[in-house]
């Protein structure tokens, strides 16, 4: 697989950014995935850099492929072109850089085709966009596949590998759990970026095979706490 390395390189050439791009990114989209935020454009350390032929040339083509599906509405946002009059990226450009450099060329295509298939009237922001080519749901997502009986994503089975689920479940405020989640689904998205496989789906029939089974016939149910009863002298006889 051709990496976008070979075309946005992996790590810009401004030497007062010292955090790796693996960093970035899990601190990007565990961002996203706590907030969903879907906020303005923010600033950029390498919006002043040049880039090459080749790398301006990429960009470009991001721009007009985003015009193109969001016609006014990504202009509006994100501004007419990448580059100043200067040749150096504007603050949105340097942003979205952050974001493609290091991407394979199957990623990026995910992200391209997400925007399609979510049937989106307004473009993602950067780090949606980063979660669209890592296909990484937002976390809500999880939790909401994290009830019994949902389906569940390799990403989510991931995430539950991840927790204790015996403290996850007993404890007493939901807050815990939401930090609980929080942290998991961080290490989650750094298994992501690292490159390394997500475990397989689980149907919602192969959980309630691990998980604790409904009661489907409750009088049965009864007589039969009843009969235990009797037989530990639970009534005090």
């Amino acid at each position: 697989m051709q990496a976008l390395n070979t075309v946005l390189p992996t790590a810009p050439s401004s030497s007062n950014n010292s955090s790796t791009p693996n960093a970035e990114a899990v601190a990007t989209v565990a961002a996203l995935g706590s907030s969903q935020a879907m906020s303005s454009t923010p600033s950029s350390p390498s919006s002043a850099e040049l880039l090459s032929e080749p790398q301006s040339a990429y960009l470009w083509e991001f721009w007009k492929q985003m015009t193109a599906m969001f016609p006014g509405k990504w202009e509006r946002e994100n501004g007419a072109a990448p580059f100043k009059k200067d040749g150096s990226l504007t603050i949105a450009a340097g942003t979205w850089f952050q974001v493609l450099k290091g991407r394979s060329r199957a990623q990026h295509a995910r992200g391209m085709a997400c925007c399609l298939t979510e049937g989106r009237e307004w473009p993602p922001n950067p780090p949606r966009f980063l979660t669209m080519c890592l296909d990484i749901p937002v976390m809500a997502a999880v939790e909401r596949e994290m009830a019994p009986g949902r389906p569940q994503s390799g990403f989510t089975v991931l995430v539950r590998s991840l927790l204790d689920l015996h403290v996850y479940a007993s404890a007493d405020h939901g807050s815990q759990q939401r930090r609980m989640l929080e942290e998991a689904y961080t290490r989650a998205v750094q298994h992501v970026v690292d490159g390394k496989p997500l475990p397989q789906p689980v149907l919602a029939i192969e959980q309630e095979k691990h998980g604790v089974r409904p009661v489907r016939d409750r009088e049965s149910a009864r007589a039969a706490m009843e009969r235990a009863a009797a037989e530990l002298n639970f009534d005090g006889d």
